[in-house]
């Protein structure tokens, strides 16, 4: 999706991993807390070759739970003195808050019936006026 999103802008596609590879050379590292309870430590990396210093950046993610990637995202920017241009992802789940977190969704997940096997959705807050 952050592919497609950057062909229509004409931008570059930069991707942050959570794997190291050894292909993408030197790397800057973060820790950021993943899971919506803060459940987990994990890891982010991003090749040093890839972002320039001073770059506008548009963060996109598929799904959004506690903002914890995202929020990882942001601070891998910090590092490389970065600035958040914007949050955009596909989906989000409509249960979990997120605090000073400000992102445009074009679908809100509201409810998974594991029994039933359906989900309910909404348009996102992409759409409010």
């Amino acid at each position: 999706m952050a592919n497609a999103v950057a062909n229509v802008l004409n931008v570059p596609f930069v991707i942050v991993r959570r794997d190291l590879k050894i292909t993408e050379g030197s790397t800057v590292s973060v820790n950021y807390v993943s899971g919506s309870s803060g459940d987990r430590i994990e890891k982010m990396f991003l090749s040093k070759r890839s972002l320039k210093a001073g770059s506008r950046v548009l963060i996109v993610d598929d799904f959004l739970k506690g903002g914890g990637t995202v929020n990882g995202m942001i601070s891998l920017l910090r590092e490389f003195d970065s600035e958040l241009a914007g949050v955009a992802v596909f989906a989000e789940n409509a249960q979990t808050e997120r605090e000073h977190l400000d992102y445009k969704s074009l679908l809100k997940v509201t409810n998974i019936d594991v029994k039933s096997n359906k989900i309910s959705v909404e348009v996102g807050n992409i759409f409010d006026k």
